[in-house]
C-alpha cells in the first residue's frame, strides 16, 4: 500500500520541536493539510510561519494535551478549520532519567500522564472523525493513527523506569486498537526510535540523575525518527524500529533476550563501579 496524503487533513501532537516538528516539514513537502498541537505557543507559531513560507496549508492550535477541556478544544478547532480529520501523528512525550527508587509519585504520574493518558484520550477523540475519513475507500484510502513511542516500549532500560512504563503502555495500546481499528479500515502504525537527541534536552527530561551512561548528546538525531514516521505513514508500516541501537534491541529480544537482559544489567555495573 502507497498513502497519498496529498490534501489530506493531518494532527501532529509535540510539534514545536523534536521529532514532532521535523515531521511537520516533511508532511508539508508530501502535500498534507497540516493541523499542528504543543503547549508552547511562541515555538508553534514558529513553526507554523516557517512551513507556511513552503506554501503549505498548516494552522497552530496550542494547549495542553493533559487537560480533557484542551484536548476536546484542539479537535474541534481542527474539525472547524479543515471539515475533517484523516491522520493522527502522536508524538508529545517528556521522560525522566533516573533510577525507580529515588523517583516521586508526581515524576511518575506526570509521565504517564503525558506519555500515555493524553496520547490515548487523544485517540478516543479523533476515532468518530477517522471513521467518517474511511468512507473514502473506494477511493483507496485508509485513515491512520501513527503511534511515535521508544524501543523502551518494548524492553525496560534501567534508569528510566517511569518512562518505560508509559512507553509499554503505549505500545500495547496500539498493538490492541490494531486489531480493533481494523473492522473500521483504520491503521494504527509504531514507531520505536532508540534514544533520540532532544531540541532542549533540560525541556524535555523532568530529571536527569540516571546511574548509567546514556550519551544524550550522541544520540540520533529527530530528523533520522521523522523520516522513518512519514515513511511508516507512506508505506503502511505496521512496526518500525527506528536507528541501528533500536534495531538491534528489537531483533536481540526475540533472539537473545538473556544477552540484551545481561548487556542492560552490565551498564549498571559499570556505572556503579566508576562511581566507587
Amino acid at each position: 500500500m502507497h498513502r497519498d496524503l496529498r490534501g489530506r487533513v493531518v494532527l501532529i501532537t509535540g510539534a514545536s520541536r523534536g521529532i514532532g516538528r521535523r515531521a511537520c516539514e516533511r508532511l508539508a513537502k508530501l502535500g498534507a493539510k497540516l493541523a499542528l498541537t504543543a503547549r508552547s505557543v511562541d515555538d508553534l507559531n514558529k513553526v507554523v510561519g516557517e512551513v507556511r513560507v513552503t506554501g503549505a496549508e498548516v494552522q497552530a492550535f496550542p494547549g495542553d494535551l493533559t487537560k480533557p477541556e484542551d484536548r476536546a478544544q484542539i479537535l474541534a478547532d481542527v474539525v472547524a478549520r479543515f471539515g475533517g480529520l484523516d491522520v493522527l501523528v502522536n508524538c508529545a512525550g517528556v521522560c525522566s532519567f533516573g533510577e525507580f527508587s529515588t523517583s516521586t509519585e508526581t515524576i511518575v504520574r506526570r509521565v504517564m500522564e503525558v506519555n500515555f493518558f493524553a496520547q490515548a484520550e487523544m485517540v478516543r477523540l479523533v476515532h468518530p472523525h477517522l471513521l467518517q475519513s474511511a468512507k473514502d475507500a473506494a477511493a483507496g484510502w485508509r485513515p491512520a493513527v501513527v503511534n511515535v513511542a521508544s524501543i523502551c516500549g518494548r524492553w525496560g532500560i534501567p534508569s528510566m523506569s517511569e518512562h518505560c512504563a508509559s512507553k509499554h503502555s503505549f505500545v500495547g495500546l496500539t498493538e490492541a486498537l490494531r486489531g480493533e481499528f481494523e473492522r473500521y479500515g483504520i491503521d494504527v502504525l509504531l514507531v520505536l526510535p532508540g534514544l533520540v537527541r532532544s531540541d532542549d534536552l533540560n525541556r524535555h527530561l523532568l530529571r536527569n540523575d540516571g546511574k548509567i551512561y546514556l550519551d544524550f548528546e550522541g544520540a540520533q538525531p529527530p530528523d533520522e525518527v521523522a523520516t522513518a514516521v512519514v515513511k511508516s505513514l507512506i508505506r503502511n508500516r505496521t512496526e518500525a524500529a527506528v536507528g541501528f541501537v533500536s534495531w538491534c534491541v528489537w531483533m536481540s529480544r526475540r533472539l537473545f533476550p538473556r544477552g540484551v537482559r545481561f548487556f542492560m544489567q552490565r551498564k549498571v555495573w559499570r556505572f556503579a563501579k566508576r562511581e566507587r
